[in-house]
């Protein structure tokens, strides 16, 4: 079937792009200097070339409880450090770091990705701020690898003010990795649905007509 063969050139695809080094070593900065990698990211390369945002954020995570820097976002001025400190949080599940995901949404503060982290946050808890922000499209912006993880939020949600976007624009996109995610959502949001399709064009036109038999107004490019 077609969507199995998409899936197993996207699997095939990932495996490849996988960096075979092992991640940089951090564990001799201070706290301090971690934060202060987020703005200079040549303080942490010149010990490791191989560091960048996120291992900071994770080797910063390994250091338990992040009070201290979810006290210093609301005073931080530099919107690369605010964004760091949004990295390191994301990896915390609790209600603290919840109530500042939400906060920062709410405040609309300039972290140079429109906030994408704290929402994506929130829509992983199916929130439905987080899954109605998503649902626009605008986070588009994030590598394929990631916002298939977003997409595929929506079906298991089972979020349906989302659908009009799954079927107008995330089964058409160009990478294979957002189509499959969309075909993931779309069947968990009409489960009674085919299980596959010989052509992709058959299954974008089957849930176009489906999200229209619902009523929502939408215009599919196999009309």
């Amino acid at each position: 079937m077609l969507l199995s063969f998409l899936m197993l050139v996207s699997a095939e695809s990932t495996a490849q792009s996988k960096p075979e080094s092992d991640e940089p070593d951090l564990s001799g900065f201070s706290r301090e200097q971690l934060v202060a990698c987020f703005d200079e990211y040549e303080i942490c390369r010149a010990a490791d070339s191989r560091a960048t945002g996120w291992e900071i954020s994770d080797e910063l995570a390994k250091r338990g409880d992040p009070h201290e820097l979810l006290a210093r976002y609301w005073h931080e001025r530099k919107w690369l450090i605010r964004d760091g400190i949004e990295h390191v949080a994301y990896h915390f599940d609790t209600p603290q770091v919840t109530a500042f995901m939400k906060k920062v949404v709410a405040e609309r503060v300039k972290d140079g990705e429109n906030r994408y982290w704290p929402i994506n946050y929130l829509a992983r808890q199916c929130d439905e701020q987080g899954l109605k922000e998503l649902s626009t499209g605008r986070y588009r912006n994030q590598g394929s690898l990631q916002y298939e993880t977003s997409v595929e939020l929506f079906g298991k949600c089972k979020y349906r003010p989302a659908i009009p976007y799954l079927v107008e624009t995330a089964v058409y996109d160009f990478s294979f990795n957002i189509v499959i995610a969309a075909d993931h959502s779309l069947h968990a949001l009409y489960p009674d649905g085919p299980k596959d399709f010989k052509h992709l064009e058959e299954m974008q036109h089957y849930f176009c007509g489906r999200a229209k038999q619902e009523g929502f107004k939408v215009h599919c490019k196999t009309e």
